[in-house]
């Protein structure tokens, strides 16, 4: 009998010891666990984060071409051409500054002076910046200021900038994690909150997640500044802490854009939840193994699923980048291994964790026949020595082909050989659909994006009969020897030609004024002005657009040893002193620039009236 008691003693001790460490083995893996998930989550909001101000500073890049020849002392060239930004990227405003920090707007209005920015003193230093803090713009709107510096001649002459709105930037932090439990912000070094709810704030840590702990003493001052060196050193790390008894977990890891990172935590609710379920399920097996076999099976069932809802979970945040098709890739270059972080099923037909190189066939026969070339571009892209990169290909999913952009972004060392190349694919076929279909649309070229014939006719005759009519210019502009750009170099430079061509015309007119693509080499140009205006004030203006037009048309193209030199030749006709129709206009253009043509080209003449003939023969001032 005693014999029995001290082995029941004795079994008692082991289960409850074992029951003990098993516990304590739980707790640890669900911490564990959870803070891994955090990481990664904070790694994967960073970024996103940063490719898609990456992305919107190459569109402000790409908008700043358009200033390579303009006159940054000249106000009216600066309108011009900054008006003609407008609906560019996701961008509030965008506006120009010259050196002295005067800035201009899409709206044609000034925005003040940015001399004294941060941002402004950096682009101006020839670097793409981010301003550092979430500013208050004109409309009393929290924004996010871009700035992207203009070259001339390899001298960084001004700045042209794009706003974010607030809102755009907290939907990125507006997915929760953990069942509702876990929340993300983006804060600066000093750890004020910039990007978050105010809600989770008042939550969380109010405005500043330092001085918040400091001030509830949830860590000693060894671990704040513990903190604190870390963030100095771009480092990501992870605490735990508590606050009125309720156990939190912390993550913060940089974005590598100004001194900005992201916070990523998970609330006691969530961890102690997932912690006491596993141990009443180890307290059910202790019991189930007692009574029969049969029990503990069901019990093993009961813990896989749990298991299961675990996981769930942990891909939550995977989860919503699936619903929106975007996905985030790296590729190490010493691996050869290309990694994902979301749901790569859309691409693969099932979700893959990682690739090799060598099995990059899997996604080039997902494209599109005229895209698979995307390696080879890729390969181009990294060997040029450049850093981002960003090309739209058709991938086909469920039997269609869906438009996604490959956005890229290379990681290099100090020896500037790349190490890494991370970057996301995002669905944005309903956008280029869109798109194609605006420029499919009647009114426009689809070359050029200029009106055709049929509506710039349209549209100068409407404005013709309404009361918006008061005096102008028609311009006939045909490009000399375009044929032989055709015939020498090819269609494709010739298809250049035409779109530099109506570049340029977008250049020198205002939207005020009708521009059309009338046919080939050929295109036409109503200028509006207002009636009030003198006739030789009118008469100045009509000229002066004239010679920049002959000027600005200038252009040379070449493919090896051909080269060919394109000039263009201009009719004028005016209204309405020559003629009120868009048809008089029009046959008057055409007979002034027949004598250009006849006369030498690359030159421009007025019709005159009072000189002529008969059509086709009047002589010209």
């Amino acid at each position: 009998m005693k014999r029995r008691l001290v082995f029941i003693i004795v079994l008692l001790a082991v289960i409850g010891f074992s029951f003990f460490v098993f516990q304590r083995r739980i707790s640890s893996t669900v911490y564990n666990n959870s803070s891994a998930f955090l990481e990664e989550t904070a790694i994967l909001y960073a970024g996103t984060f940063k490719v898609k101000l990456n992305d919107q500073l190459f569109m402000l890049e790409s908008q700043a071409r358009y200033f390579i020849d303009i006159d940054m002392d000249d106000y009216n060239e600066i309108k011009r051409a900054i008006m003609a930004t407008k609906g560019v990227g996701e961008f509030k405003r965008i506006a120009v500054a010259n050196s002295t920090g005067m800035t201009l707007n899409s709206d044609g209005k000034s925005s003040g002076n940015i001399f004294m920015t941060d941002y402004f003193r950096k682009a101006m230093q020839g670097t793409a910046q981010v301003s550092s803090n979430i500013l208050i713009d004109e409309d009393g709107e929290k924004v996010l200021t871009l700035a992207v510096p203009i070259f001339q001649k390899q001298k960084v002459v001004g700045v042209i900038t794009g706003t974010f709105s607030y809102s755009i930037l907290d939907n990125i932090f507006s997915v929760d994690t953990f069942s509702g439990s876990g929340y993300s912000f983006l804060v600066d070094s000093t750890g004020r909150i910039l990007v978050g709810s105010k809600s989770k704030r008042r939550l969380c840590f109010d405005e500043n997640w330092l001085s918040f702990l400091a001030e509830k003493s949830a860590l000693s001052t060894f671990q704040l500044n513990t903190i604190r060196n870390n963030i100095k050193a771009n480092k990501t790390d992870s605490v735990s802490y508590k606050i009125n008894d309720e156990a939190r977990i912390l993550v913060y890891t940089p974005v590598n854009m100004n001194d900005w990172y992201v916070l990523s935590m998970v609330t006691a609710d969530y961890v102690n939840t997932q912690h006491h379920k596993i141990v009443a399920l180890t307290v059910a097996l202790i019991v189930v193994v007692f009574l029969a076999f049969l029990a503990f099976s069901l019990f093993m069932y009961s813990l896989i699923k749990q298991n299961e809802k675990i996981e769930k979970d942990n891909v939550r945040y995977a989860v919503s980048t699936q619903t929106n098709q975007t996905l985030i890739y790296e590729y190490d270059f010493e691996k050869k291994v290309i990694e994902f972080t979301g749901n790569s099923t859309f691409l693969f037909g099932r979700n893959l964790r990682s690739l090799p190189l060598s099995d990059f066939g899997l996604i080039e026969k997902k494209l599109h026949e005229s895209e698979r070339h995307l390696r080879t571009y890729l390969e181009q892209f990294i060997s040029s020595g450049e850093k981002n990169y960003s090309c739209e290909v058709r991938v086909l999913c469920g039997g269609d082909y869906v438009w996604y952009r490959f956005t890229s972004t290379v990681v290099y060392d100090k020896e500037k050989n790349p190490v890494k190349l991370i970057g996301n694919i995002t669905n944005v076929n309903e956008q280029v659909v869109h798109e194609q279909q605006l420029k499919e649309m009647a009114e426009t070229d689809l070359l050029s994006g200029l009106l055709n014939k049929t509506f710039m006719e349209k549209r100068v005759t409407e404005f013709l009969k309404s009361e918006e009519g008061g005096v102008g210019a028609f311009y006939m502009v045909d490009l000399d020897n375009f044929k032989q750009v055709n015939d020498k170099i090819g269609h494709s430079a010739g298809d250049t030609a035409i779109c530099d061509a109506a570049n340029k015309l977008n250049l020198v007119f205002s939207e005020r004024d009708f521009i059309g693509r009338i046919g080939g080499d050929e295109f036409c140009v109503f200028l509006a002005l207002p009636q009030s205006m003198e006739e030789e004030q009118v008469m100045e203006i009509i000229f002066e657009k004239a010679h920049i037009l002959k000027d600005i048309m200038h252009e040379t193209y070449s493919s090896g040893d051909v080269q060919v030199h394109v000039t263009s030749s201009i009719g004028i006709s005016l209204f309405p002193a020559q003629a009120t129709t868009y048809k008089e206009l029009f046959h008057r253009a055409d007979s002034a620039l027949y004598y250009v043509k006849e006369n030498g080209k690359n030159n421009f003449a007025i019709f005159d009236e009072n000189n002529m003939k008969e059509v086709g023969e009047s002589v010209y001032g």
